[in-house]
């Protein structure tokens, strides 16, 4: 019997909750179909062949929206040719190509849970992550799908080209990783603190449009979204918590809310955290891109 890396479930009419099964990565991606389309947003680290997995939902043909360019939501892509994103994250996208199929079938191995490791075979589950079609994404973008509208708003922060995606037909906001208990601000492609900010309030400005968050890793009602403007401008202003932790890439890092001892919730019991380096809460913000020797030529590994 061949493997199943995916499950689903159905969170509101045609539009699907999709995770790795058994727990293998902490990511979420969704499905969402419309009358003429229909639409992947995030897909999540490419184990497991996705495309032939949502082929099985849907009928439609599907495009790919995603919602940042982290490897952990853009993974599924290359078993498509394409995907959507906004404009200021194509580059960190590139980041990530060029990964052998074999790789990521070892990486696979190691984070799977046991019992599926002796079934797994290097077979059409896994492709090498080659450079695919790239179409820019702006504030303001809408997905139409004949019979829903998806909106694009943009959320920078977590990286520079954050974004979350408003179905006005379900009120859902697929927010990715833009506002959630774990939200990282802490990478070199992280925005300033106060631009963060700013990108919430124009988040704020759309909440009466939805009632839930779907996140790339927790699901929310919208009010975090109220929690997570009280805290980061806590932040901003000096008076958050400063709770020293070493970050995902073994720097310390402050974390904007207190956590319990030995857990990951606050110790305040809201849900909203954030981490950040101190040095990146007021700038420098950069609204252009650099075209410069290290960007177009890095060095080869």
């Amino acid at each position: 019997m061949a493997l199943t890396y995916f499950c689903s479930e159905e969170i509101a009419e045609k539009s699907w909750m999709i995770k790795n099964v058994g727990g293998s990565t902490p990511a979420i991606c969704y499905l969402v179909e419309g009358k003429d389309y229909a639409l992947l947003i995030d897909s999540i680290i490419g184990i497991g062949n996705l495309k032939a997995y949502c082929e099985t939902l849907t009928k439609k043909p599907i495009r790919v929206v995603n919602t940042h360019a982290h490897s952990d939501h853009i993974g599924g892509n290359f078993h498509f040719d394409h995907c959507f994103l906004h404009h200021r994250d194509i580059r960190f996208f590139y980041d990530c190509v060029g990964l052998k199929k074999e790789k990521v079938f070892e990486f696979a191995k190691n984070v799977v849970p046991e019992e599926f490791r002796e079934q797994m075979v290097l077979d059409d589950n896994f492709t090498d992550w080659d450079p695919i079609r790239i179409f820019p994404l702006y504030d303001g973008d809408e997905f139409d799908l004949g019979d829903r509208i998806i909106e694009v708003v943009y959320v920078g922060g977590h990286t520079a080209g954050s974004i979350a995606l408003i179905d006005h037909k379900t009120r859902i906001c697929y927010a990715g990783d833009c506002c959630n208990g774990n939200t990282l601000l802490e990478f070199s492609n992280s925005l300033p603190i106060v631009a963060y900010l700013k990108n919430l309030l124009h988040l704020k400005e759309h909440q009466a449009e939805f009632d839930k968050m779907y996140g790339g890793h927790e699901i929310f009602d919208a009010s975090i979204l109220d929690e997570a403007i009280e805290t980061v401008a806590k932040v901003v202003a000096g008076t958050d918590d400063k709770y020293e932790v070493t970050g995902m890439m073994g720097t310390p890092v402050f974390y904007a809310a207190a956590k319990k001892k030995g857990e990951y919730a606050r110790a305040d019991g809201k849900r909203f955290n954030m981490s950040y380096v101190p040095s990146q809460v007021y700038g420098p913000t950069e609204t252009k891109q650099v075209f410069n020797v290290e960007v177009l030529f890095p060095e080869e590994d």
